[in-house]
């Protein structure tokens, strides 16, 4: 059963739009509120701006509000390549569009990692930015891509059939199952033959190196702009080891903890992370 904090926030529905970034039309929804500070959110991978619905509209009273589906997720098209200096420009063209008024930037996961890119190449663009358990190595990544998927995409006959299917990734327990079923009802589309999942499966496969980037912790500190982390105190990515290391890279008063959380933070936590996230706001300022 959804508790009605979900509900209020949910039923605060955006405006939808759409902005042309390069060869792909990005989507994303606006909870709009011209004139105040900007705040715009940006989801992980496999994930969509519908992550947000249940966050976002805690912060509506005192912020311009946007989060988009970057390219190969949600409602925006597909690309043939991708790259993290294409994900950072459909962050600023987002951000340019909706007006946002030097907006904070808060990224979660690959999205956080996206949020860093753009904050590195267009510093003068954005208020902030507020990485949600987002790993910051120390050393370049060597990493090839990954082979292309083999299988095609899955059609069910029924979107509870789809539901069904939906894994959060990484896999970790949740246990608000009234929020798994919010995000996996907006991750199915509808066709002729039934219901596929809107993610491009090939994204990770598609990724293509076009900038030589510093490693994440050297350029997080050549970010001009303020910025600020939230990681859950049971995340995979930030042992104790990993927190020592990302206390020399951020001012540990920017820093938020959210216990009894893994690395889809407000998903375990929501109420929490909606603290964590007011707080830092005022931080940063």
């Amino acid at each position: 059963m959804q508790p009605q904090w979900f509900r209020q926030y949910i039923e605060h529905r955006p405006a939808h739009r759409y902005v042309r970034s390069g060869a792909a039309g990005i989507h994303y929804q606006h909870w709009q509120n011209p004139g105040k500070p900007g705040l715009l959110f940006v989801h992980g991978h496999a994930a969509h701006a519908h992550w947000w619905d249940f966050i976002a509209p805690a912060f509506a009273e005192n912020h311009d509000i946007a989060a988009l589906d970057m390219s190969g997720s949600g409602d925006s098209e597909h690309r043939d390549d991708y790259s993290a200096t294409l994900f950072a420009e459909e962050i600023i063209a987002v951000a340019e569009d909706s007006g946002l008024v030097s907006p904070t930037v808060v990224g979660h996961s690959f999205g956080g990692a996206m949020t860093r890119v753009a904050a590195y190449l267009h510093p003068g663009a954005l208020g902030g930015i507020i990485l949600v358990d987002s790993s910051i190595p120390n050393r370049r990544g060597s990493r090839q891509p990954p082979p292309m998927p083999r299988q095609r995409e899955r059609i069910y006959p029924t979107l509870e059939e789809g539901m069904r299917r939906f894994r959060l990734r990484p896999p970790q327990p949740c246990g608000h199952q009234y929020i798994l079923d919010h995000i996996a009802a907006h991750s199915l589309r509808s066709t002729d033959n039934g219901y596929q999942f809107k993610l491009d499966s090939a994204v990770f496969a598609k990724m293509k190196q076009t900038k030589d980037f510093p490693a994440a912790a050297d350029m997080v500190k050549e970010i001009t702009i303020p910025v600020g982390f939230v990681y859950g105190r049971n995340s995979r990515f930030f042992p104790e080891a990993a927190v020592r290391s990302l206390r020399k890279i951020i001012p540990p008063s920017a820093i938020r903890r959210v216990t009894d959380a893994h690395h889809h933070v407000f998903l375990d936590q929501p109420i929490r992370f909606i603290r964590s996230l007011r707080e830092l706001l005022l931080e940063l300022r």
